[in-house]
């Protein structure tokens, strides 16, 4: 179905479970090589043993999107051992839910260091190896909360804001390069994050997510697939004349 991505070589920030994972699978069973990346290092090789498993190729790395010596690392190692990287996916982030006036300088900082920062790192790092390669694709995961925001998520609305703003900045940047940078932007995901997250907003006096669900056009969660198979369509020829865009995944939230 996406015969053109047979054979290019893409790192998956964030990749031990739940939407990266997902990607993952849905790269390699188009026959792209995939580096699965994370902190979690068991879940990650099991996901990458996984892909094994099925006949495709993946390797399986270590990597903190905070520290520049990572992505240093896993950009050479994807080319030592692939040839190339053709497509970057900065999925990796986490979720905090706390109002301007309570948030911690240390929450300020893991949030947008690992979010923000941890995006703009790994883009700095696979850009020279793209150019080596001819050209890729920069998938970037932004949040509906990054365009529309919402209650007590001050430093993750932000974060999720500044990747909008640093893929359109890169796609100007990077398309004389033929390198494509877009982002999506999902709501709820059916994903371990979102249980996650859903201890979080119970702290929201304003929001029931029940009723949130209940009130979108489409009123359900996402699953991890969905996104995947958009993330297919933006890394591919298909979308060739697409750069610079933010594609809502939202079951129609931010049409209203």
């Amino acid at each position: 179905m996406f015969e053109d991505l047979a054979g290019k070589t893409a790192v998956i920030s964030g990749g031990a479970r739940g939407q990266g994972a997902s990607h993952a699978r849905a790269l390699s069973a188009a026959g792209v090589n995939v580096v699965v990346t994370d902190i979690r290092d068991e879940l990650g090789t099991a996901v990458a043993e996984e892909i094994q498993g099925n006949g495709g190729k993946a390797i399986y790395r270590h990597l903190d999107v905070r520290s520049t010596e990572d992505w240093t690392t896993v950009i050479a190692d994807a080319e030592k051992e692939f040839g190339k990287v053709d497509i970057l996916l900065n999925n990796a982030g986490i979720v905090m839910c706390e109002p301007v006036d309570s948030l911690s300088d240390e929450n300020w900082d893991a949030v947008i260091n690992t979010n923000l920062a941890g995006v703009f790192r790994g883009m700095r790092a696979a850009v020279p190896a793209m150019r080596r390669a001819g050209g890729g694709v920069i998938v970037n995961i932004s949040s509906v909360f990054g365009v529309k925001g919402t209650w007590g998520y001050a430093g993750y609305v932000a974060s999720k804001a500044g990747v909008a703003g640093i893929t359109k900045s890169a796609a100007l940047t990077y398309a004389a390069d033929n390198i494509r940078v877009v982002a999506i932007a999902p709501s709820s995901v059916d994903t371990p994050m979102l249980d996650e997250e859903k201890v979080i907003m119970a702290q929201n006096p304003y929001f029931d997510f029940d009723e949130w669900m209940a009130s979108q056009p489409i009123p359900r969660i996402a699953t991890a697939q969905e996104v995947s198979d958009l993330v297919l369509y933006l890394v591919s020829d298909r979308s060739r004349y697409c750069t610079g865009g933010i594609y809502p995944i939202d079951g129609g939230i931010l049409a209203g």
